[in-house]
């Protein structure tokens, strides 16, 4: 990336935060980040051991840094940020939102536990760190971008993920209530939908349930799952200036199944 077009998509300079990034869809969009010129701020479960981004940045030679949060926590998201963002120094360009957790139970199985760890991770820790780390763009007057990752779940309906897809149609409509509010600081907010991405979560199913693949992969046009590496374009689309006058935008990321 030297000149002309390019430049659009150059990430010098600039700091992006990500939640969910020790693997998966998270880190093949930290990798993306940091080959664009990114330095990345990992924010990891508390005593994650899980190192394959962080090997793959040690190769880039990329600048990044690690921090444990308790997502299930709002005290400790509030204290996370504040720590990398006001005392350590380091003013956060760039915030994706693509820690998670799934789960498969009957609406009438869906225990107090259960419920609120979904709840907890997929919404309100989105919520409550897009809430601090916007806070902290606003002040700092230079725009930003956020990236949520939500799931086609969120927008079609399908059994025995109630509490999931509750928490995604949430995020969906977080997108859209952040970008039109934080439009005016040029801040740009959009969402990634991903169908059925083979990921360690999900290897399960694709592995033990051939009729479940065979099915998923009968639906989606493309004729196969995704993979972490599909979201490697998109990612730097949306978190550099390619896409400075667009916000608010639920873009699905399934192969087409969406349109099915």
């Amino acid at each position: 990336m030297t000149s002309g077009i390019l430049n659009l998509f150059r990430l010098n300079d600039k700091r992006a935060l990500i939640t969910g990034a020790n693997g998966g869809i998270g880190g093949a969009m930290a990798v993306a980040l940091a080959e664009a010129g990114a330095s990345i701020v990992i924010l990891q479960i508390p005593g994650d051991t899980n190192t394959s981004t962080k090997d793959e940045l040690i190769a880039l030679s990329a600048e990044f840094s690690v921090y444990d949060c308790d997502l299930t926590s709002v005290s400790n998201i509030r204290e996370t940020v504040k720590k990398i963002i006001d005392e350590d120094g380091i003013p956060i360009d760039i915030l994706i939102n693509c820690a998670g957790v799934s789960g498969h139970k009957p609406i009438l199985d869906v225990d107090d536990t259960f419920r609120e760890k979904v709840f907890n991770v997929n919404m309100t820790a989105n919520y409550v760190i897009t809430q601090e780390v916007g806070r902290r763009m606003i002040e700092r007057g230079k725009g930003g971008k956020i990236l949520n990752v939500s799931s086609l779940a969120g927008m079609l309906a399908t059994k025995n993920i109630s509490a999931y897809a509750g928490t995604k149609g949430a995020v969906n409509q977080f997108t859209s209530a952040f970008a039109n509010e934080w439009a005016e600081h040029n801040i740009q907010v959009n969402c990634l939908c991903p169908g059925y991405i083979l990921t360690s979560l999900t290897r399960g199913y694709f592995e033990n349930e051939p009729g479940f693949k065979d099915y998923i992969m009968s639906r989606t046009p493309m004729g196969r799952w995704g993979t972490p590496e599909d979201f490697r374009g998109i990612t730097l689309f949306f978190c550099s200036k390619a896409s400075d006058y667009i916000t608010g935008v639920r873009m699905p990321i399934d192969g087409g199944l969406h349109g099915r």
